[in-house]
């Protein structure tokens, strides 16, 4: 089970027979896999550079993802961890949840370029769902019609180096495994190994993503889609492991860039009526993405409703 790797020039060029090539290759990767790679997208490559470079974290272990997908209810204490820390914000224009921005003097540049690469990463989503819904038969402005990235956010992943021992004893993991909330995923890896999918044939086995070129971002389905396509397109399971041909003690430092793209907060994360017109009944509740996204973080911060 290989993730296609997809060339996203036709994007830039707008050749439209090379333009369905693509999103005819898009569509099918990611209904299979739910994960495609992309290579010549339109986020620049200096931008997601700069954007690397930046600073500003969660607390590690804060977040638990093992609560998100292993938990099987047998256990209720809130013990398995994440390795981890994470800056996380959102929309420039976020009137709900605004960011907090160091000053300017203290670091100089740091909210101009947070905001280039959000705006360039959700430029790019926007894309992608027209064409996903091009694809299926469907009105092209279907799901972006439901996301203007009011909602939506990045995430600059730093997994510190850790003793291989703490990952190995069973209750801490770099990203236990999971699915993303949103709509779609960009994920954009750092050489270290580590991000692994799970193979849809063999369902509990995990592959390792190869890292080819700083050029390339991986593609994720999140729940919102599936819960849109009501389960004709399924999120993609993953999760972040120790390079598994490592040598030593010492598992490596590792970082990634992540933009959630994210239903408006207050839209349904229902089926959708289009992908019901065949008779088939819905399988997922109606609630708006506000709602999901608090039961979903009630699910993986424990701590927080304890």
């Amino acid at each position: 089970m290989t993730i296609p790797v997809i060339d996203a020039a036709a994007l830039a060029s707008g050749n439209e027979k090379e333009l369905a090539q693509f999103r005819a290759k898009l569509f099918e990767g990611l209904k299979k896999y739910g994960f495609v790679k992309l290579i010549n997208h339109t986020v620049p490559l200096p931008l997601v550079a700069e954007t690397f470079d930046q600073r500003g974290w969660c607390t590690p272990g804060e977040e638990k993802t093992w609560y998100l997908e292993s938990n099987k209810g047998t256990i209720k204490e809130p013990k398995f961890s994440d390795s981890k820390e994470s800056f996380d914000c959102g929309h420039p224009n976020d009137q709900l949840f605004p960011n907090k921005w160091p000053a300017a003097d203290v670091l100089p540049g740091y909210q101009q370029t947070m905001e280039n690469f959000f705006l360039s990463c959700g430029d790019l989503t926007l894309v992608l769902l027209d064409l996903i819904a091009q694809e299926m038969q469907l009105d092209r402005h279907i799901f972006t019609s439901r996301c203007t990235n009011e909602a939506s956010t990045i995430r600059i992943n730093h997994f510190p180096v850790v003793d291989r021992a703490i990952l190995d004893r069973g209750d801490v993991s770099r990203i236990w495994p999971h699915n993303d909330f949103g709509i779609i995923s960009l994920v954009f890896p750092d050489e270290t190994p580590g991000l692994e999918y799970e193979d849809r044939e063999n369902p509990g086995t995990f592959i390792p993503m190869p890292y080819e070129s700083e050029e390339e971002v991986v593609v994720i389905i999140g729940e919102t889609l599936q819960r849109w396509t009501n389960g004709r397109i399924r999120a993609g399971l993953h999760r972040v492991n120790r390079p598994l041909d490592m040598e030593g003690n010492d598992v490596p430092e590792r970082w990634s860039l992540v933009y959630f793209n994210k239903a408006d907060r207050h839209v349904s994360v229902g089926p959708l009526e289009e992908l019901l017109a065949d008779g088939s009944q819905p399988v997922y509740e109606h609630l708006t993405a506000l709602e999901y996204q608090g039961l979903r973080n009630a699910t993986h911060y424990p701590s927080a409703t304890l």
